[in-house]
């Protein structure tokens, strides 16, 4: 690798000019003498793949083909084969991951991905430009999000229809738990191209208990996320094959579900055969809007409710109802139907477990959820969605949030993993040819230091630093 700041027009520029080409000029070389010596090693690769192929497999020809990878567009010669099917391979191509006219490599898709979940498509293809070598249009990331995502869709799509339709529940890790909290919530968001202007997204989150991570703050510990945009008892029968996939369901001795009071939600926690817990937070902003200023009737009523008397609070409302009028008189109203609509969840979950109940926090996760894990990245901002698109982008930011997106993308890949190739006897071939690929490495230099310019006071400057003697 030979790296020169000649022909740059940096005769009689500061320091400080010098340096940030200098900077730019070794990266574009080394990406340079990066993607050279791995188009070698991947050619060595599919020589050594044609001496380890299945009988069966006929050499027809050699073909060049562009690989996106993370150091820019790298073009490579692989062979081209054909099995007894008639088909033609390229067995390089499913080493690697690759598809049929899909040669990105796993790592750049990887890294498209995460950023598409986290920010829009085309500013992930702009953050992706900037600091990788890697050049994929916006369209390209929405394309390979769909694909990525469809299969798990499929698969998840096929386990909740076998669960509604015959309570068939697929194979459990079995981890073992003894309490199990669920919080669900809604949020709209708005379409585009479909018959409805607006969507409701179900977000269910489950998790086992609290940590500490401050004096005054905590963390959920083993959370779960499930997210849908279909009706509230397949978004349930939807969470509970996720949690029926990680726990053994069956030695829990009690799931508390909680939530705003959506008929939805307490359709579900008797579907989880879970204690419905009224969400605080809901509860406490309802009660306020109708009471107001009556503060004594709303420390009574607060009172009533965290011990579970729905009729002493009912009785309380009706009090304060009598004593109003007008809008004031409605939203009374409005909180006794809520409050009797919400009744089983009423009370405090804690008193009922007694001395176990005391280690226990309030729920109320789920508020924070639905901005962190929905809001951010799909809400306002003028964005509006397909319900597919909604799906696919949940799907795979689930999986990015949840550390398996790799493993999805391996998964999925239409790769045909070489079964008669032994992982060690490749792993052996590849590293020795690492080795030799890797020998003049050493042989790099700058001319830049001894060549017409070495007398000019930059590069008088640079031999100094690198302590080159003249």
């Amino acid at each position: 690798m030979k790296t020169s700041l000649d022909n740059h027009g940096l005769e009689g520029k500061p320091g400080l000019e010098v340096f940030r080409e200098l900077d730019r000029q070794f990266l574009t070389d080394l990406l340079e003498w990066g993607k050279e010596r791995y188009k070698v090693l991947l050619e060595e690769v599919d020589g050594i793949l044609r001496g380890l192929r299945e009988a069966g497999l006929k050499v027809v020809r050699k073909r060049t083909v562009w690989y996106h990878t993370c150091l820019g567009m790298v073009r490579v010669e692989r062979t081209c084969y054909r099995g007894p099917d008639g088909k033609y391979r390229y067995l390089l191509d499913e080493l690697l991951g690759l598809g049929r006219y899909r040669h990105t490599s796993l790592r750049v898709r990887s890294m498209a991905l995460g950023l598409a979940v986290q920010m829009t498509f085309r500013r992930a293809a702009e953050v992706l430009r900037t600091l990788t070598a890697a050049n994929l249009s916006h369209q390209a990331i929405h394309n390979q999000l769909a694909r990525t995502a469809d299969p798990h869709l499929d698969q998840q799509d096929r386990e909740t229809r076998d669960y509604l339709e015959s309570g068939v529940l697929p194979e459990s890790e079995g981890r073992s738990i003894s309490r199990l909290m669920v919080e669900a919530d809604g949020v709209m968001l708005s379409l585009q191209g479909e018959s409805a202007r607006k969507t409701e997204v179900k977000l269910g989150i489950a998790y086992e208990g609290w940590a500490k991570v401050g004096s005054d703050r905590s963390r959920t510990v083993g959370k779960t996320c499930f997210a849908d945009t279909g009706s509230g008892h397949a978004q349930w029968a939807g969470m509970m094959v996720k949690l029926q996939k990680r726990y053994d369901l069956g030695g829990v001795k009690g799931i508390i579900a909680g939530g705003d009071g959506a008929a939805w939600i307490r359709d579900g926690a008797d579907d989880l055969g879970a204690r419905f817990q009224l969400c605080r937070y809901h509860l406490n902003r309802e009660l306020c809007i109708a009471l107001g200023r009556r503060r004594a009737d709303l420390r009574g009523v607060r009172e009533a409710c965290q011990q579970g008397q729905a009729e002493v609070a009912d009785a309380l409302l009706a009090q304060a109802s009598a004593g109003s009028t007008g809008e004031e008189a409605k939203r009374i109203e409005r909180v006794r139907a809520y409050i009797a609509e919400n009744a089983a969840g009423l009370g405090d979950y804690r008193l009922d477990l007694g001395e176990e109940g005391k280690g226990l926090r309030r729920l109320g996760a789920i508020e924070g959820n639905v901005d962190k894990l929905i809001v951010r990245r799909m809400k306002n901002q003028g964005m509006n969605w397909r319900v597919k698109g909604i799906r696919r982008l949940l799907c795979i930011r689930f999986l990015y949030l949840e550390g398996r997106l790799d493993d999805q993308l391996i998964h999925h890949t239409t790769a045909k993993i070489l079964p008669v190739v032994s992982g060690t006897k490749l792993k052996r071939k590849v590293t020795g040819a690492l080795k030799r690929s890797h020998d003049q490495w050493l042989q790099a230099g700058l001319p830049a230091l001894y060549g017409p310019s070495s007398n000019r006071a930059w590069a008088v400057q640079l031999r100094k630093l690198s302590r080159i003697p003249a």
